[in-house]
């Protein structure tokens, strides 16, 4: 995943399991998420220093690059989420927040998850572009990350418009629509770009994976990288 893009997601994880969500059952599975972007942070710290091999000093601050981004954006997620609250932001009938008619948080999910899908959807679709070589990505996590989003985010929110269309508008208004259907474009781009890298990639010997139509073969390294 994209340095940023990680970001974006831990961030809107943490505000959203701390600052936002109300119901047990919410913050878990916030807290679910964000123990599953743990690992990926895991692996971007332990892996990340090869891809940076051309720059020694973004390989060595790799940390705490990512601790300055994470904290921008966690920043960025609490104060947008404080604003919406605490202004009743797309107050109605029937929308509830710690029991009373207050801000739609339904509607503020939206637009913050609709923000880091897109920087994620695009973005991953360069990183490959890119590179030219698949490493760290696959057809599973592409296709777990695009049938997850498709479910858990269009279907979800284009149920509730569909249904229920005076109190989610928004997700049809042009600037949502150019939002999400960029990023589900992007996705739907995704694979067959990862098909054609596929067919040139290298893989050295300890597994890692490289681009094949540029690259030194006695130090697998690129050649615009030396």
């Amino acid at each position: 995943m994209p340095l940023f893009a990680l970001a974006l997601n831990f961030a809107w994880e943490v505000v959203y399991a701390l600052f936002v969500a109300e119901s047990p059952l919410e913050r878990f599975v916030f807290t679910l998420w964000l123990v599953i972007d743990c690992g990926m942070v895991y692996g971007m710290l332990k892996y990340a220093k090869y891809e940076w091999a051309h720059s020694p000093r973004v390989a060595r601050e790799i940390g705490l690059i990512f601790a300055v981004m994470a904290t921008g954006a966690t920043l960025g997620h609490w104060t947008f989420a404080k604003w919406w609250i605490e202004n009743d932001m797309g107050k109605r009938d029937g929308k509830f927040y710690k029991g009373v008619v207050g801000p739609d948080t339904t509607e503020l999910g939206f637009w913050s998850a609709a923000l880091c899908q897109l920087y994620l959807s695009a973005a991953s679709l360069c990183q490959l572009v890119v590179r030219q070589h698949s490493g760290g990505v696959s057809w599973t996590i592409w296709g777990t990350r695009t049938l997850g989003s498709i479910i858990g985010f269009y279907l979800v929110y284009g149920w509730e418009w569909y249904f229920w269309r005076e109190a989610h508008e928004y997700f049809m208004s042009p600037f949502a629509v150019f939002l999400w259907a960029t990023s589900l474009i992007c996705d739907c781009v995704y694979p067959y770009t990862l098909w054609y890298v596929k067919k040139s990639e290298k893989v050295l010997p300890d597994g890692r994976k490289v681009d094949g139509e540029n690259m030194n073969p006695q130090k697998g390294k690129k050649f615009n990288d030396i």
